[in-house]
């Protein structure tokens, strides 16, 4: 049984185990995903350097948005406009429709998922944050490998939809734009693609 999420497409048998991160990805995930916390995110930096400033927030927005997708599967009574505080279309449009599909079926998730590592590692091109802070839009591609072992969903019975063998990893390629920079609390997700991965390496 797979519930598509445009970007964390995935059966609600993988569902919590890709689920945090979706947008377009290879379909498989569907459930949250999330995270809480995580060592590669770190607070805002205080550099005198406009790009590697909104480089560093925009890795340390990776947990905030890991952690509402996480909230709003674990809580059915979440309102899902929530989604709109950390994403942004096509990623909000899919979650919300993947979050929607979870909760109509009586899933329910149980268990966090664990933010193991996030890294920028490639900058949009045409936009220049040093030179032009007050027009730029930047955006990063930040790579997140997140520890899904701890989360599981079940059905209305109570019986578990995810697969024994299910890998303990998701690595996501999230997109993540500033349409105000350089306010630092507007980082949005706009696309999330992700897999399913025996390790974070792989």
């Amino acid at each position: 049984m797979r519930v598509t999420r445009a970007a964390a497409t995935a059966a609600v048998a993988a569902v919590l185990t890709v689920s945090g991160c979706s947008s377009s990805g290879d379909g498989s995930s569907a459930a949250p995903t999330s995270t809480t916390s995580g060592p590669s995110s770190s607070a805002a930096p205080s550099t005198t350097d406009p790009s590697s400033d909104a480089e560093a927030q925009a890795v340390a927005f990776v947990p905030t948005y890991l952690g509402t997708i996480d909230d709003l599967y674990l809580d059915p009574a979440r309102p899902l406009d929530d989604l709109y505080e950390v994403a942004v279309a096509p990623e909000a449009t899919a979650q919300a429709t993947a979050i929607g599909t979870f909760r109509s079926q009586g899933f329910r998730q149980i268990g966090r998922s664990q933010l193991v590592t996030a890294s920028a590692d490639s900058v949009d091109p045409t936009t220049d944050p040093a030179s032009s802070p007050s027009s730029a839009l930047p955006t990063f591609v930040v790579t997140a490998c997140v520890d899904v072992s701890q989360v599981q969903a079940t059905d209305a019975s109570g019986t578990s939809v995810i697969p024994a063998d299910r890998p303990r990893y998701l690595v996501a390629r999230l997109t993540v734009v500033n349409p105000n920079y350089p306010d630092a609390s507007s980082w949005r997700v706009s696309e999330a693609p992700n897999r399913q991965a025996q390790s974070c390496d792989g």
